[in-house]
């Protein structure tokens, strides 16, 4: 079992520390953490990303968390750039789970469709706007889906119109809709659940949650595949 964290920003940095002290802690036999990002920590990153030093994201979240859970150590691996057709072959296997916490939907389609064509994998999504979000759950098990597709019940993930990280431009980049670490966390928060729920007790019934931090409500769906 391999564990592949794509999007190491406002969710994932929060995200693999979790995911991460639960592994060494646990008995889940985790082969490989692999941490997948191509952009740097930056100082604008402090307010709402957890970091040690300024660099390649996945990098250095990997070194402090082999340095952190002594138990995991050498198994957390990271690869600095973004996840493309190209090269998510080479990446995502048959029987990882992926955790995505990237923040836009081309890069979520991306990793739908590859995965929709293996055999077995799991996908936990994490998003969210400035006060709320979802999270999304997709199985696929002897080449059969468990769960749906995170693209079938969302059309903007099926039909994506914002780009990939790889073609924004610099100054595109640096106008990414703004977010606040309270929505972060509670997205990092609904993912861990769903990794518990679905890794642990193999409970596939709820496939999306959504949530709000202003009405501090959530609410979990049913989805038919």
């Amino acid at each position: 079992m391999r564990i592949i964290i794509i999007g190491i920003g406002g969710i994932g940095t929060i995200l693999v520390d979790k995911i991460s002290r639960f592994v060494n802690y646990s008995n889940l036999e985790i082969q490989e953490m692999i941490l997948i990002d191509g952009d740097e920590f930056e100082p604008k990153n402090s307010e709402r990303q957890e970091f040690t030093e300024f660099g390649p994201k996945a990098e250095i979240k990997a070194y402090e968390i082999s340095k952190k859970f002594k138990s995991l150590g050498k198994r957390v691996g990271s690869i600095n750039y973004y996840i493309t057709n190209d090269n998510i072959g080479g990446i995502i296997q048959n029987g990882d789970i992926v955790l995505l916490c990237v923040d836009n939907h081309t890069s979520r389609k991306l990793v739908s469709d590859y995965c929709s064509t293996l055999q077995d994998i799991t996908i936990i999504s994490g998003g969210n706007d400035y006060t709320d979000g979802n999270v999304m759950v997709y199985v696929r098990k002897n080449n059969i889906d468990i769960t749906p597709k995170i693209t079938k019940y969302h059309s903007e993930i099926n039909n994506p119109e914002d780009k990939h990280p790889e073609e924004m431009s610099c100054q595109e980049l640096a106008n990414v809709e703004p977010q606040i670490f309270f929505t972060n966390l509670m997205a990092a928060t609904f993912m861990c659940c769903a990794f518990y729920n679905v890794i642990i007790k193999e409970n596939f019934k709820y496939s999306e949650v959504y949530f709000d931090m202003l009405s501090m409500k959530s609410d979990s769906k049913v989805r038919e595949v």
